[in-house]
């Protein structure tokens, strides 16, 4: 693979999205807030690349990989108005199909191919697949460690933000009611990820986001975490009890030691 391929794609890309702009200024914030994410997520999973002992065309097809992570998610929003997958459809799976059927990856061999699409049908899988392929493995976790790096900031910009800069689909519709759910809570110190089913207001939703740090797998990518101090800044948006503070630091401590040791796998869960 090539920088000329990879331009081509970015211009595919673009053409793709601006067919799902809309005059409504709302609806174009949520299709913008996922436009932005993506060219995001192609520094943060070039970034992550640079750090692994991979040649430039392995890193080129990574930063294609986080251009079409989410190229599911513009019909998904244009079709039903929400984000949420358990209410409409897996963006991940809709995703790889539209890459076959647009023929969005033409001119990239199968074999290339063949990576980046099962990539984008399982980036967003609750527990990610053991590929038999490791190449298609490696990348299937580079793009899931991106991802969530660039979906913590995004939420922490609506949680930290003003109400004129949100985009509404970002909530995922839950209610900002107060405390929390003690399952969602307890996944943190069980070391597993929170399921969305447990979900009942925006605050079990924060709780679900720090648990994410159990499907991190590179060591860049928690170093990474504990820069942005993604973290601390979720968990200082919950209700300061002692079991919210107690959990705090049990993520904080695991990070500073999973930044400090080798590259090793988890178990995986959904964004």
């Amino acid at each position: 693979m090539t920088v000329t391929d990879l331009e081509k794609f970015k211009d595919r890309f673009s053409e793709y999205v601006r067919t799902f702009y809309s005059p409504e200024p709302e609806e174009q914030r949520n299709i913008a807030l996922k436009e932005k994410h993506t060219f995001q997520v192609c520094k943060t999973i070039r970034l992550l690349a640079e750090g692994q002992p991979i040649g430039r065309d392995k890193i080129l097809l990574a930063e294609t990989i986080g251009l079409f992570h989410d190229i599911g998610r513009f019909p998904q929003y244009a079709r039903y108005k929400t984000f949420r997958d358990s209410i409409s459809v897996n963006h991940g799976k809709l995703g790889a199909e539209i890459l076959a059927e647009e023929g969005l990856l033409s001119g990239l061999d199968a074999r290339e191919s063949g990576t980046v699409i099962n990539a984008v049908r399982f980036h967003n899988a609750f527990i990610a697949p053991l590929l038999q392929d490791t190449g298609d493995l490696f990348f299937l976790r580079l793009i899931r460690d991106a991802d969530k790096l660039d979906i913590w900031r995004i939420f922490l910009d609506f949680f930290e933000g003003g109400e004129e800069v949100q985009a509404s689909a970002a909530s995922l519709g839950l209610p900002d009611t107060p405390g929390y759910t003690d399952k969602v809570l307890a996944c943190i110190h069980e070391k597993k990820c929170a399921s969305h089913g447990l979900l009942k207001n925006l605050n079990d939703f924060k709780l679900l986001q720090l648990s994410w740090v159990f499907d991190v797998n590179f060591r860049t990518s928690f170093e990474l975490l504990r820069e942005y101090r993604y973290l601390e800044r979720l968990a200082a948006l919950l209700p300061r009890t002692d079991e919210v503070l107690r959990a705090s630091g049990f993520l904080q401590d695991y990070v500073r030691q999973r930044a400090q040791a080798r590259d090793e796998s988890a178990t995986g869960c959904s964004q």
